[in-house]
């Protein structure tokens, strides 16, 4: 409407699906420097991509895997109703060895809160989380970090870091009592900092150095530093919320590829996501959540975007032992 009235319109985007609809030119800016010009018509999703990256593009292949046994299971939790974490209700659901397992949902339907009890900032008021066989009691964060779980949460401004800290102070903040970090109660500011330079040379994290201040990051490095704390200790049990939330399409293809090394190390994966082309892709077993209940799980391949969509209005009957049994993987 804006351009039929003689307006011209700059339209910022890394999401290739609205720069195609909503764009007659696109320029592409990578490091700062123009490096693509393309009539909309004449050019596609795959070049863009090329152009924004500075090579090919290519999604991460996902090779089948037998299933291990699982890491941890939630035996019919329940939690509070806290607002806009929603709820969960009699949730049963067992995360295994070597297995991706893909979350999906409408937002506010009980996600947050599953992410919180696995995360350990969340408690259950009924049933129990049992890891290597054993019910925990008293669960919390530091319990959740000592069992080898791994957190990528989906806020990684909120929760995920501390603006005004460094990278540094960041990326040791789960860990810095641990003997590799800590000496005689002092913080080992070397070994923190070698750790950062580590993860930004790992990571192709673009900083200026280990000291530069969080906030100043932009949000594609910023989420590589949280995926490389989270698994430079290779956790068995990786929670991952929402990773790829915002990121242009490098990067997402970066946080997939790292996903999928876990994966195939044997770490157990919960992917929480609201893309459904990112769930289809890549999962081993989807299973939905919709008001605080688990639809039965389902092999990847083996329902349609259409189908996934009706299980998140919530049109599923729970399995009588939700998230315990699946078909095999499609491969």
């Amino acid at each position: 409407m804006l351009v039929a009235r003689g307006l011209s319109i700059i339209f910022i985007s890394h999401k290739l699906g609205e720069v195609m609809a909503a764009s007659d030119r696109v320029l592409v800016l990578r490091s700062g420097r123009l490096v693509g010009e393309r009539r909309t018509a004449d050019t596609n999703r795959h070049e863009l991509a090329e152009l924004m990256v500075g090579r090919e593009v290519k999604p991460p292949a996902v090779v089948s895997m037998a299933r291990g046994p699982a890491l941890i299971s939630l035996r019919g939790v329940s939690t509070g109703n806290r607002g806009s974490r929603g709820w969960l209700d009699d949730v049963s659901l067992g995360l295994h060895t070597g297995e991706s397992t893909r979350l999906a949902g409408v937002s506010c339907n009980g996600q947050a809160a599953l992410a919180g009890l696995i995360a350990g900032t969340e408690k259950p008021v009924a049933g129990a989380i049992v890891i290597g066989g054993s019910v925990q009691a008293d669960w919390s964060p530091r319990a959740a970090l000592a069992a080898g779980i791994g957190r990528i949460p989906e806020d990684r401004h909120a929760v995920g870091s501390i603006a005004d800290m460094t990278v540094t102070e960041n990326v040791i903040a789960e860990r810095y009592r641990s003997p590799r970090f800590s000496r005689h109660g002092f913080l080992d500011w070397r070994a923190a900092r070698n750790f950062a330079e580590t993860l930004i040379r790992d990571y192709d994290v673009k900083c200026p150095s280990p000291e530069t201040r969080m906030r100043l990051l932009s949000g594609g490095n910023m989420q590589k530093l949280i995926l490389g704390r989270a698994l430079d200790s290779e956790p068995q049990i990786i929670l991952a919320n929402q990773p790829v939330r915002g990121l242009d399409i490098g990067a997402v293809s970066y946080v997939h590829q790292k996903l999928l090394e876990a994966r195939a190390r044997g770490a157990a994966i919960l992917l929480i996501s609201e893309d459904l082309d990112e769930i289809l892709a890549l999962s081993d077993r989807i299973i939905v959540i919709s008001s605080g209940r688990l639809s039965p799980p389902s092999a990847r391949g083996e329902r349609s975007a259409r189908e996934l969509g009706e299980l998140m209005a919530g049109q599923f009957e729970a399995p009588a032992v939700p998230g315990e049994t699946v078909r095999p993987h499609a491969s």
